[in-house]
């Protein structure tokens, strides 16, 4: 797979303020607050972290938003520079992913390093839960005080989701593609089922502990890894292996912003010493669309690429980082993320909470890690990682972050050719070795449809569904006490459909 890689190195960047709010978890109609209003009152809230005296936001060069989501604008960028009085700022609004919060830090920050900007602002925020429950998803005039430019819920091309063969199998969305990893990785891990759930479980109590303790987070009870690993009416099975606990939730009302300035800047603003943190490095990465097409199922390279990167820029290790938040939408991705990075299993790999406890605000939930490591760094810590997943492993940025002054910022920047290095056959039928799975389920508890990637004799890789009608591979598929990773079934036709069995 072909890729282009970019980078430099510039100027000393300092985070000089930070800011995140929760609003309306009592979901009282009366409160629900729009996600520009949200993100202004992030900002405002960095803008007095920082310490900036007034009026001083009309300095800010440059203003990020994070795509919103929850509620359309027909430029989010200058709506959130008009309300904090940002008017000279050169705005920009970047497009969907998980990872947006930490590529858009680093593009802000490449800008001051080089000299082209001294101010900047990364900023995002959700109103998800307020647009439910107004019932302005599908009758945006139900929320009557917020902008209606043009308003209503966001809007996605079908490019979003995944690229035409994925949207033809129907494995698009992320609750369907991020078990393909988890799967696989037990597999490869030679774990059993037990063990694995374990692992996911005890790693995501701990992180509704930290939750808990985040003045921001939408769930605030500490779960025990029973309560998360347990499937039951309140914690149903959606995608397997993944119960309702280990899924990122988004219905939240969340905003954060992060302001960036040269030293030189903040000098003139009088930023205290003890709020300044700064950034040593950021790598960006991706690997190609199609999932498909990856290389593997119990890896991604586009991670271990960017932690590397971010990493050998910064000139450090793993082991010297003292505070680190790893994506995790699901528990795939910090499994990942740790393994690559060496970190023990009882490491602490959230400084926030987590996509399930603290909340996953769409695209913005970074943000807020970067909001709580920088805090971390400010009581003690002295080097920090955020790592930052967009799409379905397939984006990919990281930051170091140090409470010492550092002489130089450093990114790069690395793009994946349109297809990976697997050809895939979308017509082949026959005998096909079970490369990884997943089986979805409907409310009821029942498996609704299976998905597998397999490859055939020769090699070669495809993509087919299994039937709810055909139980008996479904029920093999889910059996705790087996794996059928590496098992060979058939895939047949049923008039147009392909059809992944285990039925003889």
């Amino acid at each position: 797979m072909e890729r282009s890689v970019s980078g430099g190195s510039g100027g000393p960047v300092v985070v000089i303020g930070v800011g995140q709010l929760r609003n309306n978890r009592e979901k009282d109609p009366a409160r629900a607050l729009e996600p520009v209003e949200l993100i202004r009152r992030a900002i405002g809230a960095a803008a007095d972290d920082a310490g900036l005296p007034e009026g001083a936001l009309g300095e800010v060069d440059a203003l990020g938003v994070v795509q919103v989501v929850s509620w359309n604008y027909d430029d989010v960028g200058a709506a959130v520079a008009e309300a904090v009085g940002a008017r000279r700022a050169k705005t920009s609004v970047s497009e969907v992913g998980g990872h947006q919060p930490v590529a858009v830090l680093t593009e802000l920050a490449r800008s001051i390093a080089t000299g082209e900007a001294e101010l900047a602002v990364v900023c995002g925020g959700e109103a998800q839960s307020s647009v439910e429950l107004l019932g302005a998803v599908k009758e945006p005039e139900k929320a009557e005080n917020w902008s209606h430019t043009p308003g209503g819920p966001g809007t996605f091309t079908r490019a979003t989701g995944g690229t035409e063969r994925m949207w033809d199998l129907g494995l698009v969305g992320p609750i369907r593609i991020y078990p393909l990893w988890e799967n696989r990785l037990r597999h490869d891990l030679g774990q059993s089922f037990a063990e694995s759930q374990a692992w996911s479980a005890e790693m995501y109590s701990r992180f509704s502990e930290i939750a808990a303790g985040n003045e921001a987070a939408w769930n605030t009870d500490a779960l025990t890894a029973e309560q998360i690993a347990e499937v039951g009416p309140k914690n149903r099975m959606i995608c397997f292996p993944y119960p309702l606990w280990m899924n990122a939730l988004n219905r939240v009302d969340q905003a954060a912003a992060v302001i960036l300035a040269s030293p030189a800047a903040a000098d003139r603003l009088g930023v205290p010493v003890e709020k300044r943190v700064y950034l040593r490095a950021a790598a960006v990465d991706e690997d190609c669309e199609d999932v498909l097409e990856r290389e593997s199922y119990g890896r991604s390279p586009g991670l271990e690429r960017s932690l590397d990167a971010v990493l050998g820029s910064a000139g450090t290790r793993a082991e010297a980082l003292d505070v680190v938040d790893l994506y995790s939408c699901f528990p795939i991705v910090p499994k990942l993320g740790a393994l690559h990075l060496g970190l023990d299993r009882d490491r602490e790999l959230s400084a926030t909470g987590g996509l399930t406890s603290f909340g996953g605000a769409h695209n913005n939930y970074s943000a807020h890690a970067l909001v709580a490591v920088v805090r971390r760094l400010r009581e003690g810590g002295r080097t920090g990682l955020v790592y930052a997943n967009g799409e379905y492993l397939t984006k990919h940025a990281a930051v170091v972050l140090d409470r010492e002054p550092v002489e130089d910022f450093r990114w790069s920047t690395a793009a994946a050719d349109e297809h990976g290095p697997v050809a895939v056959d979308d017509t082949l039928t026959g005998p096909l070795e079970i490369e990884t799975f997943t089986v979805e389920f409907d409310r009821e508890g029942n498996p609704a449809r299976g998905y597998v990637i397999g490859r055939s004799p020769a090699g070669t890789r495809t993509g087919v569904r299994v039937s709810k009608s055909d139980r008996s591979t479904l029920a093999a598929l889910v059996d705790p006490q087996s794996d059928p990773i590496g098992r060979t079934g058939r895939v047949v036709t049923e008039g147009e459909r392909r059809l992944f069995t285990l039925a003889d």
